[in-house]
């Protein structure tokens, strides 16, 4: 007897050392507790027998969980699970826990032993994990794989949302400019003051890509419009950030469901194909899908094979419009690239180089136009019957590549051209990041004596600051300032103080665009010096030039 009493205290000590242990009435109210269940709990004995477990609930389990444990152990039966229970001075602890009943001769419960054994660290562990599964570690925000989730649950649940995919403009130029760790501090704030969008419960603001936000609603057609309108008013004003305010701008598409789409990759991909149409329209702006938008994919993704084809087998051809000076002479042509392709005939520029842009094409594609340009060069010079200059549009990509200035000097070197006849036209995007970087190549361009010109003039958002000291020749004004110019006073005002300013700046100035003797006659008597335009000469090859002369 005193060997099976000594065993007997041997397993009670093992069991306070391992295990939470409670023996409840068939009514729940705890009659037993061991000095496990004491410490983790922090109520003594006394504090928890008469009591229900009711003393340490948390309120995370809803009245169905514990429905169906007292269902289960009610007919006979051992039920298992986990439960987070509060302690006394109110700490969260986990427990997993397994019930059995005691019976009696009928096979009724008389008692209920639970067996607990604390899993608290386990629980933190998990959650931590759970939390960088669906949390993106810049923003704070969900994650593309927790918006994924939530989806598809209102996709089972056949919940009516919408879905808005909100894309930034142009935040290549923050990393470039900024570095990514300052990118990053910016695209938190950003994240932030988007957050001020969410309405409800509902609503789910996620971060799913580098540059991209998405806000996932359950609100009306006219709420929905509504949230499209904040974006933009709470990004008109900038965001600060270590003294210098940074001004936001997104493209959005909108998608509907069941409308747009009846799953997760459905609905984001045509959520993309509205960004890229808002893109197209101008930037800062929405577009709600539709299906044409898919067809015009289509033919990107089409545009896109037969591009790298027509790179490889150099199927595209140079066009050459004449720029005349103040007394009516041809000084120099602006190279424009032409393209026909047998399977769609004529592609215009303004189709396949934003292509290109996207692709990444756009830098083999601008080696490959120079080296047309320098072939041809000769070849026009010789059927004008002067050593005329030819402008080349140089791409934004192009213009950040290390080996821009080599490449095109041995391009030169290889059809023996003169870099002197070579004018490099330059984007308003080149002011936007680097600027030393930007001077310097400027330079270069100088240095081998090839003039440089900033392109498209007023239609970007160029700084004066830097204009005035970038070491360029010319600046053309945009043709969207010289179509107008005679009907709306502020592309007057522009072009009038474009070529004040550029006399100023000791910069020469080319209007383009010029389509009726009226815009020609306003620009000679304001004292534009040269001179471009379907009025003037529409872009022509070479042969066109031999046969004219």
């Amino acid at each position: 007897m005193h060997s099976e009493l000594k065993e007997l205290y041997s397993i009670q000590a093992a069991l306070n050392e391992t295990t939470i242990l409670a023996i409840t009435d068939t009514a729940g109210r705890i009659v037993f507790t061991n000095d496990k269940f004491c410490n983790i709990s922090q109520y003594t004995s006394e504090e928890l027998i008469g009591h229900t477990h009711k003393i340490i609930n948390s309120n995370y389990h809803d009245s169905s969980f514990f429905r169906d444990m007292w269902n289960t152990i009610s007919k006979g039966k051992k039920w298992t699970g986990e439960i987070r229970n509060r302690a006394k001075d109110g700490s969260i602890y986990w427990v997993d826990t397994a019930i059995i009943p005691f019976l009696d001769h009928d096979g009724s419960p008389y008692q209920y032993v639970s067996i607990r054994h604390d899993i608290t660290d386990r629980k933190k562990l998990e959650q931590q994990l759970h939390k960088q599964l669906i949390e993106d570690k810049i923003t704070g925000l969900p994650n593309a794989f927790y918006l994924e989730n939530e989806v598809e649950k209102k996709i089972l649940a056949n919940e009516e949302f919408r879905l808005l995919l909100i894309n930034m403009d142009d935040f290549k130029s923050f990393n470039e400019s900024l570095g990514s760790h300052h990118a990053n501090q910016i695209l938190t704030l950003i994240g932030e003051r988007l957050s001020s969008l969410i309405q409800c419960e509902k609503s789910i603001l996620a971060r799913t890509y580098n540059d991209e936000f998405a806000l996932l609603c359950s609100v009306s057609d006219t709420n929905f419009q509504l949230i499209i309108k904040e974006v933009f008013h709470i990004f008109e004003n900038p965001i600060s950030y270590l003294y210098t305010d940074y001004y936001i701008t997104f493209c959005i598409g909108a998608v509907h469901y069941p409308t747009h789409g009846n799953s997760y990759e459905d609905l984001m991909q045509n959520a993309d194909s509205a960004v890229q149409t808002a893109k197209g329209n101008g930037k800062n702006t929405y577009t709600l899908f539709d299906e044409s938008m898919n067809n015009n994919k289509n033919r990107v993704l089409l545009l896109k094979n037969l591009l790298h084809e027509a790179i490889q087998q150099k199927k595209f051809v140079m066009h050459y419009q004449p720029q005349y000076n103040f007394q009516g002479e041809i000084i120099s042509f602006e190279s424009l690239v032409r393209w026909n392709n047998p399977l769609l005939g004529d592609i215009s520029p303004a189709e396949f180089i934003p292509v290109a842009e996207r692709t990444g094409f756009i830098i083999p594609l601008g080696y490959l136009l120079f080296e047309l340009v320098v072939q041809d060069l000769p070849n026009l010079q010789k059927a004008i019957g002067k050593d005329i200059k030819v402008a080349f549009n140089l791409s934004l990509k192009q213009f950040f590549d290390t080996k821009l200035i080599s490449k095109l000097m041995h391009l030169c070197e290889l059809y023996q051209v003169d870099p002197h006849y070579i004018k490099i036209e330059i984007t308003e995007g080149v002011s936007s990041s680097k600027i030393p970087y930007v001077i310097s190549i400027i330079k270069q361009f100088r240095d081998l004596g090839m003039e440089v010109e900033l392109d498209d003039y007023g239609s970007g958002f160029s700084s004066l600051k830097h204009l005035k000291d970038f070491p360029i020749n010319c600046i053309k004004i945009d043709q969207s300032f010289v179509k107008d110019l005679l009907t709306n006073a502020s592309s007057k005002a522009i072009i009038n103080s474009t070529i004040h300013l550029a006399h100023e700046l000791g910069f020469t100035i080319i209007a383009e665009g010029i389509e009726t003797e009226e815009q020609l006659h306003y620009l000679r008597d304001k004292g534009c010096d040269a001179f471009q335009g379907y009025l003037l000469g529409k872009p022509q090859p070479v042969s066109y030039y031999y046969q004219s002369n």
